[in-house]
């Protein structure tokens, strides 16, 4: 069962005034751990799963108190989000303490690559507590939903045959936010002065209410992202920083809808070659032409859709992992690794 964080979307809303934030979370971590408490030993939880460190500080207290096995599955190193962040030096000190403090006290520590698990032990977190497992995707269910897929009608006036290109993702997320003001400011431009007709879609929850070029389509939060996916001829992903696995990237991936990566987004994508499973550009300026040059091969679209499906078959389909995940849960599994 799962125990309901409701003021976490104020707490860690970086928009909002810092210490109306910092005099709740306190307040925030001991009624949610009071909560826990409950709920686990009316319901006799033997493991506590937590997914970022400031609710595993909560559940290993609900651990302590029950004698229960307490699991953080993190979604990256907060040191390598840090630097890749630009944060100061005041928030990066403060946010590895805690992650050092928590990852040396609960039972395991799911990390999702290779990097973030030296990471941790880098930390003096036990390595055999640590365990890599990477972010996967749901195959089986993403070709129930992406299988019945069909063309967004256009706006009017639309070339029907004219390529659509999507990106789509949380626009809560910086990085995310600067890779919509780069396509505004510098894609659109690049493809418009070459001739080339198109459309692109940007999906996903808390887009900017604003005028957008007209070449841009704002689709907002759509309930079948996979379909959407699906209904494009090109996704494109130009994030310059960030951490984990961009999971965008292995959604694109895996419905076969072949992606325009940047260097950056590939390299956090353990497989990924260029012009073997995505378009890959160098930098921002090769970003462009890297799209312009997908969009006039058909046949090495499909190409790269196809190798792009197979990498996500053979390393990040969830029946891979899922038996080996429950198995740390339990901590019935092997030591970290």
């Amino acid at each position: 069962m799962g125990l309901p964080s409701p003021w976490d979307r104020f707490l860690y809303d970086t928009s909002r005034a810092k210490w109306p934030r910092y005099a709740l979370y306190p307040l925030d971590k001991a009624l949610l751990a009071i909560r826990g408490v409950l709920m686990a030993r009316r319901n006799g939880s033997e493991t506590i799963l937590c997914e970022t460190p400031h609710h595993a500080l909560v559940g290993l207290f609900i651990a302590r108190v029950l004698g229960a096995r307490c699991v953080w599955d993190s979604h990256g190193s907060v040191r390598i989000f840090s630097k890749s962040m630009g944060k100061g030096p005041i928030f990066t000190t403060l946010a590895v303490a805690l992650e050092r403090f928590v990852g040396k006290r609960v039972d395991a520590l799911i990390a999702v690559s290779d990097s973030d698990r030296s990471d941790y032990v880098d930390l003096g977190i036990p390595p055999e507590r640590v365990f890599v497992v990477p972010h996967c995707v749901d195959l089986r269910r993403i070709d129930a939903h992406a299988g019945t897929s069909r063309r967004v009608p256009g706006p009017p006036g639309a070339t029907s045959g004219a390529p659509i290109l999507l990106f789509f993702g949380s626009f809560r997320y910086d990085p995310n936010l600067e890779a919509l003001r780069y396509i505004e400011e510098t894609l659109v431009p690049f493809l418009q002065a070459r001739g080339t007709q198109g459309e692109i879609r940007i999906a996903g929850r808390n887009i900017p209410d604003r005028p957008y070029h007209g070449m841009i389509r704002v689709l907002g939060f759509v309930p079948n992202i996979y379909e959407t996916i699906a209904s494009s001829d090109l996704c494109i992903i130009p994030v310059w920083r960030g951490v984990g696995i961009l999971t965008k990237a292995l959604d694109a991936m895996a419905v076969g809808t072949p992606t325009v990566l940047s260097r950056f987004a590939a390299s956090l994508i353990p497989g990924v070659e260029s012009g073997v499973h995505a378009f890959i550009a160098e930098s921002p300026r090769d970003f462009p032409t890297v799209v312009l040059k997908a969009l006039a091969d058909p046949t090495e679209r499909r190409r790269v859709a196809r190798e792009a499906r197979r990498l996500v078959e053979t390393r990040y389909d969830w029946d891979l992992h899922g038996n080996r995940l429950a198995a740390i849960v339990r901590g019935d599994g092997p030591a970290g690794g």
